[in-house]
């Protein structure tokens, strides 16, 4: 799996500590007497929950788990040792025994042992973060423990004491806001209690209590197929405290916080105090903590101007393409090649606010930016002539601005859509050129005050895009044509760029298997069976040398590749019930690759018969590039053992990379005969 997602990449680890020493061969009865002490010194005591029972998820076509009858070697995959459990309730555990005649428990909870010796269990994560395993074949035995650090538990709060959770603080770090912004702030602590927020000038802003909410994680909401597990309830024994205050500048006395850099926090004057107060009273207590928090103002009339730049080496492990998040620290949302100017109205840590229009802004990360010298102008200016230069695989559209403002483009079924941020129209030239049927009309509008939007509409779906910056300033839209595609041979003479997923990173079966060798393993099946269905093939890698995401697409983008298949298998996170939700999924990001996805899914669920987890939008890199249709296969899950034994099966490698093919065709297919009804009268 591929992204950020794939938390639950495991790998193989060694030095578990054992309980009592080596492996000991005891008589059979002594055996028998061991196994129930353990299982009794193991089992839960109350008030923990029982490990839910697996449920019948579907095998589909898959052959049966091959024998194995090896020593008895005890090999837990995950959780690692020392590992960071992220799930507070349940997990997943899994490894090997190395036979398939042993039996296994687990904190006395008994684990059924496949024939290879592949086990996997979904059991209660141990309050102290210490699993004890316990593995028998024959008269041989293995004890094994792995600690883990789990989540700290709720605190327990005295209801006739005031308490502020200093940990739940916000906001703190070097922050950076417009004079009168309004700042949230909040912290948790004892119920019931009256709170407010002491500024330096001895203003006191009342801060209102709510209840806490816990909601399911990301993982839980992400790829959980059960939405009882997404239910929310209410925290006991702690309350939220919430209110606002209008931006000043603020300075923490300690000196761990950072300050920002796009403005300069007030110095203490000697005896002076220019931090914030938070002050909780319950009853008769009180108790206070400063705001770790540095805020500096921002001259509205002189706001700081950024160029993006990626300080990685282009092609590597850099793209040249500074993201725009929605929010701090949210996802992907704009895509801006190096040079794009960048109007700076905040900042909150590591990231920077930018202005997109009078009621829109984004967050960049600060080191993807740097910062043009004080007094720069904020872009600003005309949208000049449209020019459009056909050639024979894709249109350039040359777009004539007076700065390299930040823009955005969208796409829809046979239209593309740039939306200019920080422009006024003054086009009075659409020129064509030539005549050419592929841009069949072209329209700008201003929709408001810096906003300038051009839309495209197209004889055809688009194949992809690219944007750069040329020479002289224009923004450079190049748009591509789709290409020939033979309904009888629809791969033929197309480049196909097969991506096998990892390393670095990658997920781990239970017995070892790497999600890296498992992709490679289709992926070199693949190839073949793409030449001889007529395409090209670009490998990004054939062997087990660690390729960087962006090299990967990189190379697929310099290649003119037509199609980019990223085959990968895959990982859940902590907490997600391994037994119930895997199955098949395909991602993709933009708007002209959800067909491949589509087709590629439904040729691996008719080979392979495991669940439908359906196709995603999912923030993935190896699905971003936008100038060829990208997608990404999660095939099966490495962590449930049969699944990872047929991936060690050369025939149901060569069963997958077949299901990829089928799929690629079936997308060209559908592509051209869209095409084809499309052109008649």
């Amino acid at each position: 799996m591929n992204g950020r997602v794939h938390v639950a990449g495991r790998g193989r680890i060694g030095g578990a500590r054992s309980m009592g020493g080596a492996r000991v061969r005891p008589t059979a009865t002594w055996i028998g007497a061991a196994i129930a002490v353990a299982v009794g010194a193991c089992a839960p005591t109350g008030g923990v929950p029982e490990s839910p029972r697996p449920s019948a998820a579907p095998e589909g076509a898959l052959p049966p788990i091959p024998a194995r009858r090896g020593p008895l070697a005890l090999d837990v995959v995950y959780p690692q040792e020392g590992a960071a459990i992220a799930a507070r309730d349940s997990t997943f555990v899994y490894g090997s025994t190395g036979t398939g005649d042993a039996r296994l428990w687990i904190d006395g909870t008994p684990v059924p042992v496949q024939p290879n010796g592949a086990f996997l269990a979904f059991l209660p994560v141990p309050p102290a973060g210490v699993y004890r395993f316990l593995a028998v074949a024959g008269e041989d035995s293995v004890r094994l423990e792995r600690k883990v650090r789990v989540p700290p538990p709720q605190p327990l709060l005295s209801a006739d004491s005031a308490t502020i959770l200093d940990r739940t603080i916000a906001p703190r770090g070097a922050w950076a806001a417009l004079p009168g912004e309004r700042i949230a702030v909040s912290f948790r602590g004892t119920p019931g209690g009256i709170a407010t927020l002491v500024l330096p000038d001895g203003s006191r802003i009342p801060l209102v209590e709510r209840s806490v909410i816990a909601v399911a994680d990301e993982a839980q909401r992400a790829f959980a197929r059960d939405t009882a597990a997404l239910a929310s309830e209410r925290v006991r024994g702690v309350s939220e405290y919430m209110g606002e205050f209008p931006a000043m500048p603020l300075a923490t006395p300690s000196p761990a916080i950072e300050r920002p850099t796009l403005a300069e926090v007030p110095t203490p004057t000697r005896g002076g105090f220019a931090g914030a107060i938070l002050e909780l009273v319950v009853r008769n207590d009180t108790a206070r903590a400063p705001l770790p928090l540095n805020l500096a103002l921002l001259d509205p009339d002189r706001l700081p101007v950024a160029e993006t730049f990626d300080p990685e080496p282009l092609g590597r492990t850099g793209d040249g393409i500074t993201v725009g998040r929605p929010g701090p620290g949210y996802t992907y949302a704009y895509f801006w090649p190096d040079g794009t100017r960048l109007t700076l109205t905040g900042q909150r840590n590591g990231e920077y606010r930018v202005r997109l229009a009078p009621d829109l802004t984004a967050w960049v990360d600060a080191r993807d930016v740097r910062l043009l010298p004080r007094g720069t102008p904020v872009p600003t200016g005309r949208v000049g002539t449209v020019r459009f230069a056909p050639g024979p695989k894709a249109v350039d559209v040359r777009i004539e601005l007076a700065d390299r403002f930040p823009f955005r483009v969208d796409e829809g079924d046979r239209s593309i859509t740039v939306t200019i941020y920080g422009g006024t129209a003054d086009t009075d030239w659409l020129q064509y050129r030539s005549v050419d049927p592929f841009i069949r009309v072209a329209e700008w509008e201003q929709p408001a005050d810096g906003i300038y939007r051009l839309t495209l509409d197209l004889e055809d779906e688009p194949w992809g895009y690219q944007t750069a910056w040329a020479a002289n300033g224009d923004l450079v839209l190049r748009i591509r044509r789709p290409p020939a595609i033979d309904p009888e041979r629809p791969l033929r003479g197309l480049l196909v760029a097969v991506d096998p997923g990892h390393p670095p990173a990658g997920a781990n079966g239970p017995t070892g298997l790497t999600e890296a060798q498992a992709n490679l393993a289709i992926a070199l099946r693949l190839r073949p069976l793409l030449e001889e269905a007529g395409a090209r093939v670009l490998m990004t890698r054939t062997d087990m040398t660690p390729v960087p995401l962006q090299a990967r697409t990189h190379a697929a983008t310099a290649a003119d590749a037509d199609i980019l298949v990223s085959v990968h298998n895959n990982a859940f996170p902590d907490g997600v019930n391994p037994f119930a939700n895997n199955g098949t999924s395909v991602y993709y990001f933009h708007r002209h690759s959800v067909d491949l996805a589509r087709s590629l899914q439904r040729a691996l669920l008719e080979e392979l018969g495991l669940r439908d987890l359906g196709i995603g939008r999912g923030n993935l890199a190896l699905v971003r590039p936008t100038w060829m249709p990208a997608a990404l296969t999660e095939t099966m899950y490495m962590m449930i053992p049969r699944q990872e034994a047929a991936l060690r099966d050369p025939a149901v490698q060569e069963r997958i990379a077949r299901a990829h093919v089928r799929g690629l065709e079936e997308f060209l297919r559908g592509r051209a005969f869209r095409r084809e009804r499309s052109a008649l009268p």
